[in-house]
This record gives structure tokens, sequence and C-alpha cells, in this order.
């Protein structure tokens, strides 16, 4: 249930770096998918 909690800060993340660069997107979604 615990991973659930973090997959929604995550989701924040994710609108963060729609603002910034690709390059960005690219580091953010490195940390998202071990945490899935």
């Amino acid at each position: 249930m615990t991973t659930a909690e973090t997959t929604v800060p995550s989701m924040a993340s994710t609108v963060t770096t729609e603002t910034t660069p690709p390059n960005t997107t690219i580091t953010t979604t490195a940390i998202i998918a071990p945490n899935i």
C-alpha cells in the first residue's frame, strides 16, 4: 500500500518536469521507474 503513496508525489514531479527541459524528464522517469 506504501507504493501507492509514493506514486502520488512522483506524479507531482512529472508535472514540474513538463516545464523543464526534456533532459530532466529523462532523469525523473529513471527515478520513477524503480519506484514502481
